[in-house]
C-alpha cells in the first residue's frame, strides 16, 4: 500500500481530480493532504467527504515545502510514500507502479507539462526522454557528477528513518533534489528510474511556489557535505516533532 503526500493551499478546484486519480479509484492508496491555511472551502470540502483514506493535516498558515512534506510523511500509514503535488495526475494505472516495487529504496517517475485532455493524446504520450519534453532527472555518474531529483516518485519509509527527513533550511526549491542527492551519496539504497511511469503536471493551473535566491547556495553546500560523508545539522530525524 502507498501513502500519497502533498501540500495544498486554496486549490479546492484541483482536489476532485486529485482524489479521482488516487483514493477515488484505488483502495490500496492513502492520500495525505497538508493544508497551509486555505480559505476557499478546501477544509470544509475534505471534512464533508469524510473519506476513510484521506488524512487532512491543518498547518494553519503557509509553510515551507520541507516542513509540510515532513508532517505528511510522518503521518503516513504505509511503508511506500509517494512525493506528489496537488496539480499532477498519474497517467498510468497505480497497479503499474505497484508492479515496479522491489528492494529499491527510491523510485523516480517521469513527468511532463500538459493539460488533462492530453492524457489520451498519443503524440503527447510519445517517448520518455527530454527530446519529447519528459523531465525525469537522473544523470548521475559513478563519480557523483550529474543530477538527480525525485520531482514525483516513491521513497520507502526506511529511507527517511535512516537518512533523515527533508532539510528544513530550504524554503521550496531544491529540497526534493537535496533529498535525492543525500540518498545517492549514502549508497545505502537502490534508486530505480521509471521512465515509463508517467505523470501529467498540469500547465494550466496557477503556480504558487515561491523562489528564494539563497536556496541554491544551501543546496550546493549540502552536496559538499554529502560528498564528504557528513550530514547537515538542519535535517530532522524520523520522529522529531
Amino acid at each position: 500500500m502507498i501513502s500519497v503526500v502533498t501540500g495544498t493551499l486554496n486549490r479546492k478546484f484541483l482536489l476532485e481530480s486529485l482524489i479521482a486519480n488516487t483514493v477515488g479509484a484505488y483502495e490500496f492508496l492513502e492520500l495525505i493532504l497538508v493544508d497551509g491555511g486555505s480559505t476557499d472551502g478546501t477544509i470544509e470540502y475534505i471534512q464533508e467527504l469524510n473519506h476513510p483514506r484521506i488524512k487532512l493535516i491543518e498547518v494553519g498558515g503557509r509553510s515551507s515545502y520541507p516542513h509540510y512534506m515532513n508532517l505528511g510523511i510522518q503521518s503516513a500509514s504505509h511503508d511506500y510514500i509517494c512525493q506528489w503535488n496537488d496539480d499532477v495526475l498519474l497517467v498510468n494505472r497505480w497497479e503499474e507502479v505497484v508492479d515496479e516495487l522491489d528492494d529499491s529504496g527510491v523510485y523516480i517517475f517521469n513527468w511532463k507539462y500538459g493539460t488533462a485532455s492530453q492524457v489520451d493524446d498519443e503524440s503527447w504520450l510519445a517517448g520518455n526522454r527530454h527530446s519529447h519534453n519528459w523531465f525525469l532527472s537522473n544523470t548521475k555518474a559513478d563519480d557523483g557528477s550529474g543530477d538527480i531529483c525525485v520531482n514525483y516518485g516513491i521513497y520507502h519509509k526506511k529511507v527517511f528513518q535512516e537518512l533523515g527527513m527533508y532539510d528544513l533550511k530550504f524554503n521550496y526549491y531544491y529540497a526534493d533534489g537535496d533529498m535525492a542527492e543525500r540518498v545517492w551519496f549514502s549508497k545505502k539504497f537502490k534508486i530505480k528510474t521509471l521512465r515509463d511511469i508517467k505523470v501529467l503536471a498540469l500547465s494550466d493551473t496557477p503556480k504558487v511556489a515561491m523562489h528564494f535566491d539563497d536556496d541554491r547556495g544551501k543546496y550546493d553546500y549540502n552536496l559538499f557535505l554529502y560528498q564528504n560523508n557528513m550530514m547537515p545539522q538542519t535535517v530532522p530525524m524520523w520522529g522529531d516533532s
